[in-house]
């Protein structure tokens, strides 16, 4: 994972998310086929950057994130949070919904 060794004028810094259902090209910058068997794996820093809302954008999966790896959530407890833009890479962004691609911010049930 990467230091952060500068001060974000706008927007965030997000670390400690987690890819299940694909892996991050760093080379590439884009979604890619997982190793074999590698079920999560380690989102690196994303910048969180307000912008004005457009139409969706060709080449990019509109990926949710999840607080809990149980999607559905529970009582009293939402699990959804939030939809983030990642390109697709040499797949289609149906590809990513039919493998059911998610960030997680945990792991743990």
């Amino acid at each position: 994972m990467a230091d952060i060794s500068e001060v974000v004028r706008d927007g965030a810094f997000i670390t400690g998310l987690y890819l299940e259902g694909a892996k991050w090209n760093l080379e590439k910058m884009c979604l890619m086929e997982p190793e074999v068997m590698e079920l999560i794996c380690h989102m690196p820093v994303i910048h969180f950057k307000p912008i004005p809302m457009r139409k969706k954008l060709p080449g990019f999966y509109s990926c949710p994130c999840y607080y809990y790896p149980v999607r559905q959530g529970g009582i009293g407890r939402d699990s959804f949070m939030l939809s983030i833009d990642l390109k697709t890479g040499d797949q289609s962004p149906e590809f990513w919904v039919k493998r059911g691609t998610a960030l997680l911010m945990s792991t743990a049930q």
